[in-house]
C-alpha cells in the first residue's frame, strides 16, 4: 500500500489496515456461510434478487434522491437510504435464504452504475455493497437459519430487534468506509472527522428506526408473496 500513501494516510480517513482487515475477515464468513448453507436459491429466487436488487437501485437512487428534506430532518430523516434499507429488507424477507444479500446487493451496485452513477470507482463500490450491506443480511438469514424477521413465525418484537439491529449494523458502513475511505481514495478528497462522526451519529438513529419499520413490513409482504 506503500504506493497509495498519498491516498490513505489523509487525516480524517479510516486507517487502510481495519478497512483491508474488515473486507479480508467479512471474504472470509462471506464463503464460510455460502458454503455452510443448507437452503440453496432456485431460479425463481435468482429472479427475487435480481428484480428486487433493481427495485433498490431505482428506490434509492431515483425515488429517494427525488425527496427533499431541510436540516434538522436530514440526515436522520435519509430519504435514499431509507427506501434503500425498506425496499432491501422486503427482498430479502421474501427470498430468505443465505446469499440472497449479497446477490441483491450486487445488482443493486450495477443497476446503480447505470442509471445514476457511472462506473468511476468499481469494483470497490461492489465490494463494499456486497461485503457489507449484503453480508450482514446474509448473516442474519444464516444465524436465524431462514427466519429472518421472525418470518414464518407470529409476528414479535423478535423480528423489530432484528431489523433494528440490521439497521445499526448498516449505520457504519457509509460513514467510515463510503465517506471515510473507498470515496477519498477514488475522487481524492480529505475527508472531515467531525463529519464521520455527525454521519454515524445520524445514522445510528435513522436507520435503527427505519429497521424496524421495515423489518414489519417485510413480513408482511413475505406472507403475502409466499
Amino acid at each position: 500500500m506503500s504506493h497509495y500513501s498519498s491516498y490513505t494516510l489523509k487525516p480524517g480517513m479510516t486507517p487502510w489496515e481495519i478497512v483491508v482487515t474488515y473486507f479480508i475477515i467479512a471474504a472470509i464468513i462471506a464463503g464460510y456461510i455460502l458454503f455452510k448453507k443448507k437452503d440453496k436459491m432456485n431460479t425463481l429466487d435468482y429472479v427475487f434478487a435480481g428484480i428486487g436488487g433493481s427495485l433498490v437501485a431505482v428506490a434509492d437512487h431515483l425515488v429517494g434522491d427525488a425527496i427533499f428534506l431541510p436540516s434538522p430532518l436530514y440526515p436522520v430523516i435519509n430519504p435514499p437510504i431509507w427506501f434503500r434499507i425498506l425496499t432491501f429488507f422486503i427482498v430479502i424477507g421474501i427470498i430468505r435464504k443465505v446469499g440472497a444479500g449479497m446477490l441483491t446487493m450486487a445488482v443493486f451496485d450495477i443497476v446503480g452504475d447505470i442509471i445514476h452513477f457511472s462506473f468511476t470507482g468499481e469494483p470497490l463500490w461492489l465490494i463494499e455493497d456486497v461485503l457489507t450491506y449484503g453480508l450482514m443480511a446474509d448473516i442474519l438469514i444464516f444465524l436465524t437459519k431462514g427466519k429472518i424477521f421472525n418470518i414464518g413465525s407470529k409476528l414479535s418484537y423478535i423480528g423489530i430487534i432484528e431489523g433494528v439491529a440490521l439497521g445499526l449494523a448498516f449505520s457504519f458502513v457509509h460513514p467510515f468506509f463510503t465517506y471515510g475511505f473507498i470515496a477519498p481514495f477514488v475522487f481524492g478528497f480529505v475527508p472531515d472527522y467531525l463529519r464521520i462522526l455527525f454521519l454515524f451519529t445520524t445514522y445510528l438513529i435513522g436507520d435503527s428506526v427505519i429497521g424496524a419499520i421495515s423489518a414489519a413490513l417485510a413480513y408482511r409482504v413475505a406472507i403475502i408473496v409466499k
